[in-house]
């Protein structure tokens, strides 16, 4: 494997031959792929190398390293063993007819609790449950993708757009053609233009990693014609767009959605049957999981669930279960539950987005330390799950306005106070507002940091009540 190929490097650790940047090396070299047991065992046996060595910067650095391989094991536990190439484990169907444009779309979610028990290895380590809400934004499924195979193109086209939730004007849209596989290296930066497009693209079999890295001046026109099952036509091209009304870092599930939008939207398209097995949900579950490690955002599970899956729902995982095995069970709400959430429910954009991954991170570190306040915490976070659906499922909407302040605190013990997940703008906010008897509780979406507010106005009150007091009395 690669990584036995590294060892020497760091053996010498401890002769002083080594320096941060020959780490930092090592750690990027460590090859999924071939991480297997005897990979482990290399890494450990360096390990008790690098302690030994009472070297406090070689310490530090060898963490790093260890933190790869962390994520190289979340991953193959992801993946199964059966790599991320997705056209091996699936069935071929029918392509769409040339010109004909494939359109998916699906709603936000709102996470009441339990997240953060759907994260691997958390989920693996102690089994988790995440109660959410697929909702409208403003009355519309904010989250959208488009596919459409053309006669008389050449390569690929994908375009990302973000637009007014209100007007859907378009605020901002980006363009990447692929012409070569190099177009697609950067697939695996979350930062880089359409890199959500890519990473699908690669997921579901266009190229394998190994092609863009042995062959990138290779035309991906070859590869395109096989992919699209259109391998007669020479002059084909194919389009991909998403397109988002929610706000950047959203913590609305926005990129785990999209990504199943974009998946299931390039599949229909190019013939690739989701539901092979008769259990589209899982399937398009799991997809966007491994997708996720693609992208090196990671995460859980409860984003897709949350709004690829309609209304209230509890999504669980088992523990020591791998590869990674999900169950979502829906409760239909009863009308005048229903009627009385979209009144009380009120969403607010902070105007500070944030990017999971880097809450994300603390998280994992913490859950690796295993404190006894971070496992009450857990233990936490699933009851509250739990306490969610069964006070929605019995029609007490009032309950889910302190399972939302709990979860809350729940979520800043696993991120640590020193992660930024609770702006203090949005501290004095929820402060002020429950302390005038204006909501009954609330949290931030998602990972926290930035992004959406969730709240539960007081019986009696709605949205409106609630945003005419913060214009009136929060400054």
């Amino acid at each position: 494997s690669d990584l036995a190929q590294s060892v020497p490097t760091i053996i010498c650790i401890d002769k002083k031959q080594s320096n941060k940047n020959e780490l930092l090396k090592l750690s990027s070299d460590i090859n999924m792929e071939s991480f297997d047991l005897s990979t482990l065992e290399l890494i450990v046996s360096v390990r008790k190398k690098v302690l030994i060595s009472y070297n406090a910067q070689s310490i530090f650095c060898f963490c790093e390293v260890l933190e790869t391989a962390s994520s190289a094991m979340t991953k193959r536990c992801i993946s199964a063993n059966k790599g991320f190439c997705l056209v091996h484990s699936y069935s071929d169907s029918k392509p769409t007819i040339l010109g004909e444009t494939v359109l998916v779309s699906a709603p936000a979610r709102i996470d009441l609790a339990g997240g953060w028990s759907d994260t691997p290895p958390l989920s693996y380590e102690f089994g988790g449950a995440v109660a959410n809400l697929a909702v409208l934004v403003n009355g519309k499924r904010p989250l959208r993708a488009k596919c459409r195979l053309i006669k008389g193109g050449q390569g690929i086209l994908l375009r990302t757009e973000s637009k007014s939730p209100i007007d859907e004007q378009l605020l901002e849209s980006t363009e990447v053609k692929i012409s070569t596989l190099n177009d697609l290296a950067d697939f695996h930066n979350p930062h880089s233009d359409c890199a959500l497009l890519k990473s699908a693209l690669v997921y579901l079999g266009l190229v394998s990693i190994d092609s863009i890295s042995q062959d990138g001046s290779h035309c991906i026109q070859s590869y395109l014609k096989k992919f699209c099952r259109r391998e007669n036509v020479d002059d084909l091209g194919l389009e991909i767009i998403s397109c988002s009304l929610l706000p950047t870092g959203s913590g609305m599930g926005g990129s785990s959605i999209l990504g199943g939008c974009v998946i299931t939207a390039i599949a229909k398209c190019v013939g690739i049957l989701l539901d092979c097995n008769g259990d589209f949900s899982n399937n398009i579950i799991h997809s966007v999981l491994m997708l996720e490690q693609l992208l090196t955002t990671g995460g859980g599970w409860q984003d897709q669930i949350g709004g690829l899956v309609g209304g209230l729902k509890l999504g669980t995982a088992d523990v020591n279960v791998i590869p990674l095995q999900t169950r979502v069970k829906q409760f239909p709400l009863a009308p005048e539950t229903k009627r009385e959430l979209n009144e009380r429910l009120v969403l607010v954009f902070t105007g500070k987005p944030r990017l999971a991954k880097n809450i994300l991170q603390n998280v994992l570190r913490r859950w690796a330390r295993r404190t006894n306040d971070i496992m009450r915490t857990l233990e936490g976070l699933v009851k509250g799950a739990h306490d969610a659906i069964e006070s929605l499922n019995g029609g007490d909407v009032d309950a889910i306005g302190t399972c939302m302040s709990e979860y809350w605190q729940h979520k800043k013990v696993m991120a640590g106070v020193d992660s930024g997940v609770e702006p203090d703008s949005i501290k004095k906010l929820l402060a002020v507002l429950t302390e005038n008897n204006v909501i009954s509780g609330g949290t931030l979406c998602g990972a926290g940091g930035g992004g959406c507010l969730a709240m539960l106005a007081k019986k009696g009150k709605s949205a409106d009540d609630v945003r005419a007091f913060v214009d009136k009395s929060v400054v």
